[in-house]
């Protein structure tokens, strides 16, 4: 008996103890967490519900491109606080069916865009952007706005200059109507964070309008806004333009901008800041044509670097795959995506110098350099115990299709050491695709196997044609490409059956972004390209 005592007296003592070391734990986890900046800020709430009766809108000027716009601004034909206004009220007015704008400008808009007629009047020089409504993504600074990332741990920082892509578009006259909505730190290709409400697709509120740049893309597609700047970090400019039909160009790495994240808590260490770029989305290719070259008016040396257009259609020698192969496997694509590849395929047999089925080496290669490159990225101020804990739950959500044993090695350990044969191994990739490209003037593919995903919070398996896909499968393609650096292009093809936007990518060799948007406007014709929501 006595014996027996003994021992559920030293049970007791050990499980004492073990609580007490879980307890401990759980406040050293606590105690490493960030702490959030600032308090939390005041919501404008007219923006995430319905008006009570909708203000009067000037419908001529929602749907017209950029282009028309600067043009009527500059020949006197409309002002652009007219411009201004209709949009303004049209986000009043449908805003809480998306929540594509998460804080809007009215005032500054209007002041700037008074400003922008009196130059007019003067007859001053005007920039190619001159008095031409954009929307912000709110990852990129407003001086003086707030930019919480979708956060709480980032929920009072208030942006203390612009971003360089802000000044870009300022400089060539630009009016910034607001600044849309972001997932959480940016880290997701569903609208979903801590901050702001849910953003929804403007084809189907049941469904995202993707990430990171989900509320940019639903703003041009819903009529907000002709031009969004978006940024594409794992393909947060190309999957939010697929799923919400619209073009969306993600640049070649460092082209537009110092190459330096903005984020706030900054600076970090500046090199581990790879991959991220900005770029616009728009309803045409014209639109997306003159807001690249509007930004990179403020890089003239940059834009040097760029590859010389092909002239004609017959000049191109275009690759295309649908389901890319690896090892012993290939990754699924829905038949609405396959059916409009083929058929732009088959169109383009005997207009161009060459259509072939081909794809590019590498695929596993790119998603684990994407992989390895976000790691120094995301975790590099995340204390060392977090990241165990993130390697663990990353290990039971493996599927072990991919072998990610190296990204967990770095996750685990951030050896700087290790980072300088990253980078030597990222770029024998980028070359070996630059090889492929040797071959090829451009490459068409998919941005994702399938439409715009149901709201998915959770990130469970995606059904699409019977087939239940992982998550994460569903979003691999666009990712090669800032593995790389690459520049690739967007492009609607119209809706399918159940009226969703379906879209494909066209890849190039870096410093492409003209050849891309010239072959993306020859192509024009040979595909249905943006539809408005609803057919309206």
């Amino acid at each position: 008996m006595r014996t027996v005592k003994r021992i559920a007296k030293w049970c007791g003592i050990a499980i004492g103890v073990l609580l007490l070391l879980a307890v401990g734990f759980g406040v050293y986890l606590y105690t490493q967490k960030p702490k959030p900046i600032g308090e939390r800020p005041v919501l404008q709430a007219e923006l995430f519900r319905k008006p009570a009766s909708e203000l009067p809108v000037e419908q001529r000027f929602l749907y017209a491109s950029a282009g028309e716009l600067a043009e009527m601004i500059r020949k006197k034909q409309a002002t652009s606080q007219a411009i201004v206004r209709a949009h303004l009220n049209h986000i009043k007015n449908t805003n809480y069916r998306t929540n594509a704008f998460v804080w809007l400008f009215e005032d500054e808009a209007m002041a700037a865009a008074k400003a922008a007629d009196e130059k007019v009047a003067r007859g001053q020089t005007l920039g190619v952007l001159h008095g031409v409504p954009v929307s912000v993504k709110e990852e990129f600074w407003i001086k003086g706005k707030p930019n919480t990332m979708n956060a709480e741990m980032f929920q009072g920082f208030v942006a203390p200059r612009n971003a360089e892509s802000v000044d870009a578009l300022l400089e060539q006259g630009a009016i910034i109507l607001g600044a849309t909505n972001v997932p959480k730190l940016l880290a997701d290709v569903q609208t979903i964070g801590e901050i702001y409400p849910t953003g929804n697709n403007p084809y189907d509120p049941r469904r995202t309008p993707g990430g990171s740049t989900g509320g940019g893309a639903a703003s041009v597609a819903a009529g907000m806004a002709p031009i969004a700047l978006g940024g594409d970090m794992g393909g947060s400019i190309r999957i939010p333009a697929a799923f919400n039909g619209i073009y969306g160009l993600k640049t070649t790495e460092g082209t537009i901008g110092s190459g330096k994240s903005e984020f706030p808590g900054e600076p970090g260490n500046p090199k581990y800041r790879r991959m991220m770029v900005a770029g616009p989305l728009a309803r045409s290719v014209e639109d997306i044509d003159l807001a690249w070259n509007a930004m990179m008016l403020k890089w003239p040396e940059r834009k040097q670097k760029m590859l010389a257009v092909k002239g004609k259609l017959e000049n191109y020698s275009v690759a295309y795959f649908d389901e890319w192969a690896f090892r012993n496997d290939r990754m699924f694509i829905g038949q609405d995506v396959k059916a409009r590849l083929a058929k732009l395929a088959a169109a383009l047999e005997g207009k161009t110098a060459a259509v072939r089925r081909d794809q590019p080496a590498g695929f596993e290669e790119m998603i684990l350099m994407h992989r390895m490159l976000a790691v120094y990225l995301m975790f590099e101020k995340v204390p060392w115990v977090i990241r165990q804990y993130m390697v663990h739950e990353f290990k039971k959500a493996d599927t072990h299709r991919f072998q990610f044993s190296e990204v967990l090695a770095r996750m685990s350990d951030l050896d700087p050491d290790q980072y300088d044969d990253l980078l030597r191994r990222r770029e024998e990739l980028a070359n070996r695709l630059d090889g492929f490209f040797g071959k090829y003037d451009v490459l068409i593919m998919p941005v994702t196997p399938g439409p715009a995903i149901a709201h998915n919070p959770e990130h469970e398996a995606i059904e699409l044609d019977g087939k239940r896909i992982n998550y994460w499968d569903y979003f691999y393609y666009p990712v090669c490409f800032n593995a790389t650096g690459h520049p690739a292009l967007t492009i609607p093809m119209g809706l399918n059956g159940e009226g969703l936007p379906v879209a494909l990518q066209v890849v190039g060799p870096r410093y492409s972004e003209q050849r891309l948007i010239e072959f993306a406007r020859l192509i024009e014709p040979l595909h249905e390209g943006f539809v408005k929501p609803n057919g309206k």
